[in-house]
């Protein structure tokens, strides 16, 4: 199996695992993962992520309830201030793509992890943050 995106990737895990346990003739329960909350997702997926008392609105969006974390990890100054102007990203999230989702170069984060690299304007600005944020943790 490969490819899919966020919103498939169950659903394709389940077909192979339901293919497999036919093809073998095996025995399994329900799939018990098809509506399990993802990490810092709101219980409830119809329902929208409340608010949390001072952090940008852009990163409870993003990160959901573990958003204070994405803070509270965070060792670089200013961690909830924007890593460049106009962008909705903040140093917090660069440092946590460095140390929690394992990027390691600029591309990695700017590109894969944040995504501001869809705007060429943008990733221009945002690249010097990018950069300095990985030397800090070096």
């Amino acid at each position: 199996m490969v490819g899919g995106k966020l919103t498939e990737y169950r659903h394709m895990a389940e077909d192979v695992l339901d293919r497999a346990i036919e093809l073998r003739e095996l025995t399994a329960g329900d799939c018990r993962t098809r509506n399990l909350p993802l990490v810092g997702a709101p219980a409830n997926p119809d329902s929208s992520v409340a608010p949390m008392a001072g952090l940008p609105e852009s990163l409870v969006l993003r990160y959901g309830a573990e958003a204070a974390n994405v803070i509270a990890a965070a060792t670089c100054e200013r961690p909830a201030d924007s890593v460049a102007d106009g962008i909705d990203v903040t140093r917090a999230e660069f440092e946590y793509a460095i140390t929690h989702e394992g990027a390691l170069t600029v591309d990695d984060i700017v590109d894969r992890r944040t995504r501001i690299g869809l705007v060429a304007a943008d990733r221009e600005r945002a690249v010097g943050a990018a950069a300095d944020m990985l030397e800090l943790l070096r």
